[in-house]
């Protein structure tokens, strides 16, 4: 056995949970849009809870890599969750843009469900 090797621990951040309740609120929701409205709502509806879900995954992601940082250069790890707080913003709001303006989707479907996929984060691990 060699004594350099330090098992790796993945840090729980709950994200898989986040990701479930969120996909089903958005399901939920697409599926009204879809009933009660026209197809392009509810592709802008499934659009915007992407967008929420995508959110997660990269603060998951993030949160792994600031971890990892811990172990290695202490104190390194709040400039990953700043930049990650960034981009994260930006992504948001250049995906938003694609999606209304590119994609010509509706906007209001869109931001309906994104602030309703918001509720996933209550739903996180004990």
């Amino acid at each position: 056995m060699d004594n350099d090797i330090v098992p790796q621990h993945t840090l729980d951040t709950g994200a898989s949970r986040i990701l479930s309740v969120q996909a089903v609120i958005i399901s939920v929701i697409a599926w009204i849009f879809y009933a009660y409205g026209t197809e392009s709502d509810a592709q802008a509806a499934f659009y915007g809870g992407c967008i929420a879900m995508f959110n997660v995954w990269m603060t998951h992601r993030r949160l792994q890599t600031a971890a990892q940082i811990t172990q290695v250069a202490p104190g390194k790890e709040i400039a990953v969750l700043y930049i990650a707080a960034v981009q994260r913003f930006v992504f948001t709001i250049v995906f938003f843009m694609l999606g209304m303006w590119w994609l010509q989707l509706p906007p209001l479907p869109i931001l309906i469900t994104f602030a309703a996929a918001q509720i996933g984060y209550f739903f996180k691990p004990r």
